[in-house]
């Protein structure tokens, strides 16, 4: 009886360590997927940054009605549409992703620093204040401005999994870069995409095809082997998605 009660005291301890040692990982954003090492990565933008700002005031059932009437509406985006291109956290779109919605629309791009980050303020030109700036507003005057109809803001996050190699079934975790042990090393990237109309404000969001690959990486070249998967599965990912656009929305 003993030994089974210091036997169930070791899982135990062993249950809270692995729990200890799973929430001190992060999920790892496709603006920040260099181990960290990102200078210009403040955070991601919320949906209230990009899709409404909360009204100051009380919202009541008639303006409920209203937004669900105003919203029977086929969202379009046709090709050749102007777009503003923000992805959340980075200073500016992934290259790739830029390259691949330029096969169907105009793309100028926006920074995707958060408003209510330190960076973004060293950036604006607005003086700091207590107050909340409306910056969904914001954003659709700036496209408004540029002479964008439509507003693209993207978010993306990177996750590796360890493969057991008896049941040859994948855990799923939080990609934190360079930390697995020599193995192969599977990672998928998954990706949400919101669209918005300038002059409406109204939105629809989606979430694209999720990809995923794997490599085999040693201890000495596992980085340069992480940011291979990255860039391939990014690839994909964007191309795909800039396809799905078009085919919910262009046609």
């Amino acid at each position: 009886m003993k030994q089974w009660i210091t036997q169930q005291c070791r899982l135990l301890m062993l249950v809270v360590l692995g729990s200890l040692i799973i929430s001190g990982c992060s999920v790892r954003s496709i603006s920040n997927a260099d181990n960290g090492r990102n200078q210009f990565y403040a955070g991601e933008l919320s949906d209230q940054d990009v899709l409404g700002a909360m009204p100051k005031q009380g919202i009541s059932d008639a303006d409920i009605k209203t937004a669900l009437n105003n919203s029977r509406y086929t969202f379009r985006l046709p090709k050749d549409s102007s777009i503003l291109l923000i992805q959340s956290g980075a200073m500016t779109p992934d290259a790739e992703m830029q390259k691949a919605l330029k096969e169907y629309y105009s793309v100028a791009v926006f920074s995707g620093i958060p408003p209510n980050s330190q960076r973004y303020r060293g950036y604006s030109s607005q003086p700091a204040t207590e107050e909340t700036t409306d910056y969904p507003r914001l954003l659709r005057s700036t496209a408004a401005n540029g002479g964008q109809d439509k507003i693209i803001v993207y978010w993306g996050q990177l996750e590796s999994g360890s493969e057991n190699e008896v049941t040859k079934v994948v855990s799923w975790v939080p990609f934190v870069g360079g930390v697995l042990p020599d193995e192969t090393q599977h990672m998928r990237i998954v990706l949400r995409v919101a669209l918005i109309d300038v002059l409406s404000g109204r939105w629809v969001t989606f979430t694209p095809e999720v990809f995923e690959n794997s490599a085999v990486s040693g201890r000495y070249n596992r980085d340069s082997k992480d940011l291979k998967q990255i860039m391939e599965l990014k690839a994909q990912a964007y191309d795909a998605a800039a396809k799905e656009i078009f085919e919910r929305y262009g046609r």
